[in-house]
C-alpha cells in the first residue's frame, strides 16, 4: 500500500512540475528542474492537490530535515542535493497549526525540535555573555574536536565552538547594538545548541523566547567564499541567519504576512550579508551553481516573472533597498512590524519609503533594471549592485531583431517581470523610443543602454494610473550597442497583458523647448531637437543681456538632446537662453525663484 501511494504521489508531482513548467513556457521563462530547496513548496502543492493530509505534509517537512530517510519517495532529493537552508518556515506553520493538528502529530514533532541543552556535554559562554553554547565532543552530533586558535585551546574548547561564539557576538553586536534591531536578549544568555540533521540551522520557539539550532560540522556543505573554508563560512553565516530570526521572532511572533515563509527568509539571509560579507553563501541562491554566471532559474535574474516575495533567490530584492536607502532602512521597517505585529509587510515598506518621499511601485521598477544591469559585462556601471561584478547575467526572454519591432507579452503576474533585449541593425537612424501598453495600469518600462564607448546608461517610466508608459531616448542608435528592457508589473494584485514596441525618431526641425520647470530653483531642464548632425551652442544671459554662461559649445547628432543649468549662485530673475546652429537661433526666457 506504501508503494502505491508513492507512486501516486511520485505521478502527481511531475505532472504538478510539467504544469508549471507549462505555466513558466507560455510566459517566456524556463524552468529545467526544481531546485532542491523548493522541496517545502512541493509538499504544499501535495497537500493542495489533496494528496497529503495538513498532519502529513507538516511531518514530511519535518523528516525532511530531522529524518530524511522517512520521507515520501517522491519528495526525497537527489543525492547531491544541497541542503536545506532553514527549517524555520517549517517551525512558523507548527506553531500556527498546533491545536488543528492530531495529538500523535504534535508529539512527534515536539520529540524531534525539543532542546538538547540538558544532554549535552558541554557547554561555553560566548565573551559578551549574550550567548550560551552547549555542544558534544562524541557522539552522531558531535563537534570538530580540532583545537588550532590559542584562545581556543587556553579555554580548551574546540576551535568551531570559539568560531560559532565569534559569529553569535557578531551577528548580535552588529543586528542589535550597531543597527537596532529588536532585542532578543535576556536576563539568563541565549541558547544555541550543534546538532547533525539535514539542513544548516534553525530557529525554535520557546514559550516568550526562541532557541538556535545549528547543525554541528557543515562537511560537505555548499561552498562558499570565505578565507578561512567552506565550514567556518556556513557556521558564521548561519548564525548570522538564525540570529536575525530570534530577532523577528521577538519583534512579531513570526506572525502576519511579515512572518510569511518568503519574507522571513529573504531577510534573514539578506542579515548574512549584513554581518559576514566576506561568505556570499547567498550565490548558491542566486547562481546555477555556486561558479556559474547563469543564474538560478528560481532568482530573480532567472525568472523575473516570478513574484516577489520568494524566500532565499530574491533576497537580492531585499539588497535593493539596503544600498539605496542604508541599513536602516529594514531596521525602520521592523520597528513598524513591531509596534504593529499583523501589518502587511509591503504596508511597512511603503511607510518607510513615504518618509523618504518614495513609493514602493517605482522602486519595484528599479530593482528591477539593478537586476537587470548584473553580471560581469556592468562592472563598470555607475548604477546597480555593489556586488553585481560576482551576479548572474540576468535571463533573456526576448529579443527585438529589427527597428521598428514590436512583441506582446500575457500573463506578467502581480510584482512580475521580463527582459527584453534590442541590438540595433545597421541601418537604424534616430534615436530609440520605447511604449509599452497594458491592459492594466501600473505596467512600467525601464531601459538600460549600453554604448561603443564602455558606458551604460538607465532610464525609466512609470504612471500608476495610465495604461501606457513611454520612454523617448536620447540616444543615437549609432553610439547604442545594445538595449536591455525590462517590463514590470507593479501593481500588487492583478496580472496584465501588454504590447511593447520600439521604434526610431528622428526631428523633422530643430526645436528649442521651454525650460522645466520654469520657475525652477536652482536647477532646470532644457530640452531641444536636431534635425542633422550639428555644431549647437547654449548661452545663458541676465535680464540686461550679460552672458552668464555657456552650457553647450559641440557638435552633436540629429535627434533629442538637452542640457541642465544650475543657478545656485545666481539671484532671483528673469534670465534668457539662446540655441545657436549654423542654420538657427532661438532665445527663450526663464525664471528663477529662490
Amino acid at each position: 500500500m506504501l508503494q502505491r501511494l508513492n507512486l501516486i504521489y511520485t505521478i502527481i508531482v511531475i505532472i504538478l512540475g510539467l504544469m508549471c513548467a507549462q505555466k513558466a513556457a507560455a510566459q517566456q521563462h524556463v524552468h529545467t528542474h526544481p531546485e532542491p530547496a523548493n522541496l517545502f513548496r512541493t509538499i504544499d502543492s501535495a497537500e493542495e492537490a489533496g494528496l497529503l493530509t495538513p498532519d502529513e505534509s507538516i511531518l514530511q517537512k519535518f523528516y525532511a530535515g530531522f529524518e530524511p530517510g522517512r520521507l515520501n519517495d517522491a519528495f526525497k532529493p537527489a543525492s547531491d542535493a544541497s541542503p536545506i537552508k532553514c527549517m524555520v518556515p517549517a517551525m512558523r506553520q507548527f506553531n500556527q497549526l498546533r491545536d488543528q493538528l492530531l495529538p500523535s502529530t504534535v508529539k512527534e514533532i515536539e520529540e524531534l525540535i525539543q532542546p538538547r541543552i540538558s544532554n549535552t556535554e558541554f557547554s561555553y559562554r560566548s565573551p559578551s555573555g549574550v550567548f550560551e553554547l552547549h555542544y558534544d565532543t562524541t557522539g552522531a552530533d558531535a563537534v570538530p574536536s580540532r583545537q588550532t586558535i590559542p584562545e581556543a585551546i587556553e579555554q580548551n574548547i574546540p576551535d568551531y565552538i570559539y568560531h560559532a561564539a565569534f559569529a553569535a557576538d557578531s551577528s548580535y553586536r552588529h543586528q542589535v547594538e550597531t543597527l537596532g534591531f529588536t532585542d532578543f536578549g535576556r536576563s539568563t544568555p541565549y541558547q544555541i545548541e550543534f546538532q547533525n540533521f539535514g539542513f544548516y540551522g534553525t530557529t525554535t520557539s520557546s514559550g516568550s523566547s526562541s532557541f538556535i539550532t545549528v547543525h554541528s560540522n557543515f562537511d560537505s556543505f555548499p561552498p562558499n567564499t570565505h578565507p578561512d573554508g567552506d565550514q567556518i563560512g556556513a557556521l558564521y553565516v548561519t548564525i548570522a541567519h538564525e540570529v536575525k530570526h530570534a530577532v523577528q521572532y521577538e519583534a512579531n511572533r513570526w506572525r502576519g504576512s511579515a512572518g510569511s515563509f518568503d519574507w522571513i527568509e529573504m531577510d534573514a539571509t539578506m542579515a548574512e550579508e549584513m554581518v559576514f560579507d566576506n561568505v556570499n553563501d547567498y550565490y548558491n541562491y542566486i547562481r546555477k551553481n555556486f561558479d556559474s554566471t547563469e543564474p538560478n532559474r528560481s532568482s530573480i535574474f532567472g525568472n523575473p516573472g516570478n513574484p516577489t516575495p520568494g524566500a532565499y533567490w530574491h533576497t537580492t530584492w531585499m539588497f535593493y533597498f539596503t544600498e539605496r536607502f542604508g541599513d536602516s532602512f529594514w531596521v525602520d521597517v521592523w520597528s513598524d512590524i513591531r509596534d504593529e505585529p499583523l501589518i502587511p509587510f509591503t504596508d511597512a515598506v511603503n511607510q518607510q519609503l513615504a518618509l523618504r518621499n518614495e513609493d514602493l511601485a517605482s522602486n519595484h521598477l528599479k530593482n528591477h533594471l539593478w537586476h537587470l544591469a548584473s553580471g560581469p559585462f556592468f562592472s563598470q556601471s555607475a548604477f546597480g549592485f555593489s556586488e553585481r561584478e560576482f551576479y548572474p547575467e540576468a535571463l533573456i526572454a526576448s529579443r527585438l531583431a529589427t527597428i521598428p519591432d514590436s512583441l506582446s507579452g500575457t500573463g506578467l503576474r502581480p510584482m512580475g517581470a521580463t527582459y527584453l533585449e534590442a541590438v540595433p541593425n545597421r541601418a537604424a537612424l534616430g534615436q530609440p523610443k520605447i511604449t509599452v501598453e497594458s491592459d492594466l495600469p501600473g505596467v512600467g518600462i525601464g531601459v538600460i543602454g549600453s554604448f561603443r564607448d564602455g558606458r551604460s546608461e538607465m532610464l525609466h517610466a512609470l504612471n500608476t494610473q495610465s495604461l501606457q508608459q513611454q520612454i523617448q531616448t536620447q540616444w543615437s542608435w549609432r553610439d547604442v550597442t545594445d538595449l536591455k528592457i525590462a517590463v514590470v508589473n507593479t501593481h500588487p494584485s492583478g496580472s496584465a497583458d501588454y504590447t511593447l514596441r520600439l521604434t526610431s525618431v528622428v526631428p523633422e526641425d530643430d526645436i528649442l523647448a521651454q525650460n522645466y520647470p520654469n520657475p525652477f530653483n536652482p536647477s532646470t531642464r532644457i530640452e531641444f531637437s536636431l534635425n542633422n548632425r550639428k555644431n549647437v551652442r547654449i548661452d545663458v544671459f541676465d535680464s540686461i543681456g550679460r552672458q552668464v554662461t555657456t552650457l553647450l559649445n559641440e557638435t552633436l547628432n540629429e535627434g533629442f538632446h538637452f542640457v541642465d543649468f544650475n543657478g545656485s549662485g545666481l539671484s532671483s530673475g528673469v534670465y534668457f537662453y539662446r540655441i545657436r546652429t549654423d542654420q538657427t537661433v532661438t532665445t527663450k526666457k526663464m525664471l528663477l525663484l529662490k
